[in-house]
């Protein structure tokens, strides 16, 4: 089953929803994952802007932008007179969200744990936050579903392929270790992150990669765009990895990779239907 057909049948069965009618607000979602919430719920008309980070669907690019989530401004946010800001723990500067709700605006936070539950959970709270709690449930029941029918490659069970994110390829490449959206992407699909002795993400050495020894690399089809896949394979120790001798690459779409979000089931089996042909 290809990834778009696997989580076709979640989407179209919250498209299949008989709308209600819910509170009219003048929303405004930060976070690319939380944007991508609002859409699945049917939400997509209360939106006034989003920002850069909601590149998914296609439609939230065309949004008015409020600039980046970690770093925006209060002009840049008022200027779309929003009822309600819906956003992410990374959210910021946390000055310019106070100016924001001494405005009267409300501020919604929505927690984005790095898990299945954790997705679930996102799910509800945007739901609940836009009154679309029945919407929110559907979706919920579709994203279990999706769960359930995710099956590992056999020879998974046998020994799992060691997976290496890297970040910001073409300057100064940096590796997701633990607690990373990536992390958690690897441990739900049942694979191993080589760089998980490390927290965060944190700059790749030569030594750090001959340590790792990835058995494939994976990285944003944005960032592999701006530097060339070439700019992998001519990293200091990338040679003798499994990795570099396989030139074993996987591209996924930034979001997919890093935002944990309603989709998850359909990145693990993007990873799956890569690696199907992998063995140790």
């Amino acid at each position: 089953m290809s990834p778009k057909s696997f989580f076709l049948s979640g989407l179209l069965l919250c498209g299949l929803l008989s709308s209600h009618a819910s509170i009219a607000q003048r929303i405004v979602s930060i976070g690319g994952t939380v944007t991508e919430i609002v859409y699945l719920l049917g939400a997509e008309e209360q939106l006034v802007a989003t920002d850069t980070s909601s590149i998914y669907p296609a439609e939230a690019t065309q949004t008015p932008k409020v600039g980046y989530q970690r770093t925006l401004s209060a002009e840049g946010v008022l200027s779309v007179r929003p009822e309600t800001l819906l956003i992410t723990p990374a959210a910021g500067p946390k000055k310019v969200l106070q100016q924001l709700k001494e405005t009267g605006i409300e501020l919604v936070t929505i927690n984005t744990y790095a898990s299945k539950q954790g997705i679930l959970d996102s799910v509800s709270q945007v739901a609940s936050a836009l009154n679309k709690e029945h919407e929110g449930q559907v979706a919920n029941q579709a994203i279990e579903q999706a769960f359930n029918q995710l099956s590992p490659p056999e020879i998974w069970s046998t020994k799992a392929p060691r997976l290496l994110f890297i970040l910001q390829m073409g300057g100064a490449p940096m590796v997701a270790g633990q607690e990373t959206g990536p992390n958690a992407l690897f441990v739900m699909a049942g694979a191993v992150n080589a760089a998980a002795s490390i927290k965060g993400y944190k700059a790749l050495t030569p030594e750090a990669l001959l340590l790792a020894q990835p058995d494939a690399i994976v990285v944003t089809q944005q960032g592999l765009a701006r530097a060339g896949e070439s700019s992998i394979w001519e990293l200091p120790g990338m040679a003798s990895t499994p990795a570099g001798k396989a030139h074993r690459i996987i591209t996924m779409d930034a979001l997919l990779a890093l935002g944990l979000g309603p989709r998850t089931p359909t990145a693990i089996q993007y990873l799956y239907t890569q690696l199907e042909d992998w063995a140790p």
